[in-house]
């Protein structure tokens, strides 16, 4: 047959090939990756969701979700089927201080919201079966375990493929954690624990380098240690194990489930503006392209470290980007939503206390600085500080919003001015 002759049979298969396509590939069955299937299922796209893993599986994390949450997954906590522990005081040890802060949060188990989420998004799914090599067919749709879309949505992780694809940038390495949850005697756990069912005990590291937490949820018990520094996870652990276990906030017949060799680690990024970079690629015509969602992109909580919740908005955001039309916006639609628009403030903050802990050139004796120095001596007195940060950590691990955020950003302006003139000066 002549090739003029083939031009009508193979636009025939091309039209049946693309038909048998979805219209979203997502890659990654967890928070983010279910969040964005069910709001493009509502919208009328085929959604096919690709994960390594059968559900329900076991999923490292402490299981913590702020208030937003519900107003994400337009859920509501009595329409979750699975354990949910309510907590309205937050128990954070810092510099050898106790402060029980009034603050609210839930908590939940990974392993039974993750299966919840997917189970009902209505995507079709793939489980159990991996990404493998990721291309793109000669019609321009993205090809992935076998199946077929125009765009491709990574929300797999830290180690997603899509995210070895889209290379965001990382200018700052991943925290590390150890992390352990398992089952113990629930008359036990009632008896040793620091407060009510679901409250939360957190050390907060002296530095303030990171944080270790025992999370009690009746039956269960969930511990670890986080850091900046993965290098310095294991230490954490090892003395925040110590604590618990002097303190007797731990059943004694859980010691075994304390030691190094049961807990398991794994490593993130938190939010960097910088990351929003690579949220997404998009065809020249617009209509496909590839995005990151969740901790494929980065974005957990600059100071908490805190993943659902920002791995839920940025599942919903790109799909509604996606249903738009417009998914060149989606980084940008990212950018301005009010939780990523705390989570910049809060990472401007975090950078700015930075620049002021470093060592500054010395300065001049003269009236104003002894006013200032004793200024400084004030606002650093144990006490008072050890209070202000204790609570200000139990604030922001609730959730709540950054209030008079314009206040802030005018704050935040000045305190950057500082912190150059700061830097000016050590480079002079």
């Amino acid at each position: 047959m002549e090739r003029r002759q083939l031009a009508p049979v193979l636009a025939y298969f091309s039209v049946e090939m693309a038909r048998d396509a979805v219209d979203v590939i997502v890659v990654g069955g967890g928070p983010a990756g279910s969040s964005c299937a069910r709001t493009l299922v509502r919208g009328g796209a085929r959604v096919a969701v690709v994960d390594r893993a059968t559900f329900p599986r076991v999923k490292l994390c402490g299981g913590w979700v702020s208030t937003p949450i519900w107003d994400a997954l337009a859920l509501g906590p009595k329409d979750y089927p699975g354990g949910l522990w309510e907590w309205t005081s937050c128990h954070v040890r810092y510099q050898g201080v106790d402060h029980a802060v009034a603050c609210r949060g839930w908590f939940i188990r990974r392993i039974e919201l993750d299966d919840f989420l997917l189970r009902t998004s209505g995507a079709e799914l793939h489980l159990g079966t991996p990404a493998g090599d990721i291309a793109r067919d000669s019609d321009g749709l993205w090809s992935v375990a076998g199946l077929r879309g125009r765009h491709l949505v990574g929300a797999g992780g830290t180690h997603c493929p899509v995210a070895r694809l889209l290379a965001p940038p990382r200018p700052m390495g991943p925290v590390g954690v150890q992390e352990h949850e398992f089952q113990a005697d629930a008359a036990a756990v009632a008896r040793t624990r620091i407060g009510g069912d679901g409250e939360p005990e957190l050390l907060l590291h002296d530095d303030l380098s990171g944080y270790s937490w025992n999370v009690p949820k009746t039956d269960w018990l969930n511990v670890g240690s986080g850091t900046a520094d993965p290098n310095e996870v294991r230490a954490a652990w090892q003395a925040a194990r110590a604590h618990f276990l002097e303190t007797g906030h731990i059943p004694a017949d859980a010691a075994a489930d304390l030691e190094p060799k049961a807990m398991k680690g794994y490593a993130y990024y938190l939010y960097d503006p910088a990351h929003l970079a690579a949220a997404a690629r998009v065809d020249a015509d617009g209509k496909g392209g590839a995005y990151l969602c969740g901790d494929s992109l980065g974005l957990a909580q600059p100071l908490t470290a805190e993943g659902i919740l920002p791995a839920v908005i940025s599942g919903r955001v790109c799909a509604e980007a996606i249903l738009a039309g417009a998914p060149a916006s989606y980084p940008a639609r990212l950018a301005a939503h009010p939780v990523m628009d705390d989570y910049r403030r809060v990472f401007r903050l975090r950078e700015t206390a930075a620049a002021f802990a470093r060592p500054s050139a010395p300065a001049r004796r003269d009236g104003g600085g002894t006013r200032r120095a004793r200024a400084r001596r004030l606002l650093s007195a144990p006490r008072l500080r050890g209070r202000a940060v204790a609570t200000g950590f139990a604030w922001m691990f609730s959730g709540a919003r950054l209030p008079a955020p314009k206040l802030i950003d005018l704050a935040l302006a000045v305190g950057e001015k500082w912190g150059r003139r700061r830097q000016d000066a050590r480079a002079a």
